[in-house]
């Protein structure tokens, strides 16, 4: 999960895209790119779907952009459908109902390396982890990308 989210992130760089990453409180990791309610979500989804192709070509072996369990295999899902309707995700600091409560906690980038795992944040780990960096997710409601201008820098 680490490598995919790198790999995205790699990419939003290079688009000059402003990118927030978070666990889901379970096994997955979140990207998060502040759109400004500029966008319909059919072009935010495609932005994402080019976003997840470019990521899955930089990791083949490991990724794949299929939706069926049973066709995947284990590779892990780059799924830029989870903003449509039906679809749910855990917010930012909520609690998932697992044992040690985990919870869906936003990450400074330099976090996502190696050893993540998402046990680090919990009901008991959260408030002081709050406490000492701040809302890390506050920045997800900034003024939003510019999709065309990220779209010439990818293709620069």
């Amino acid at each position: 999960m680490v490598e995919a989210a790198l790999a995205v992130k790699e990419i939003l760089d290079k688009a000059k895209a402003e990118s927030f990453c978070k666990t889901s409180g379970a096994t997955g990791l979140h990207v998060y790119v502040p759109l400004g309610a500029k966008y319909t979500y059919e072009e935010a989804k495609e932005f994402s779907h080019l976003v997840a192709m470019m990521a899955q070509e930089l990791l083949p072996k490991t990724t794949s952009l299929e939706r069926n369990l049973t066709k995947r295999g284990n590779m892990i899902y780059m799924d830029y459908l989870q903003n449509r309707k039906g679809q749910t995700l855990a917010c930012a600091y909520s609690l998932r109902p697992k044992p040690g409560a985990t919870a869906s906690a936003p990450l400074e980038w330099k976090e996502v390396k190696a050893g993540l795992h998402p046990s680090q944040f919990n009901i008991k780990t959260l408030p002081q982890r709050v406490e000492k960096t701040g809302d890390l997710f506050s920045g997800i409601l900034g003024k939003g990308i510019d999709i065309r201008k990220c779209l010439k820098n990818l293709n620069a």
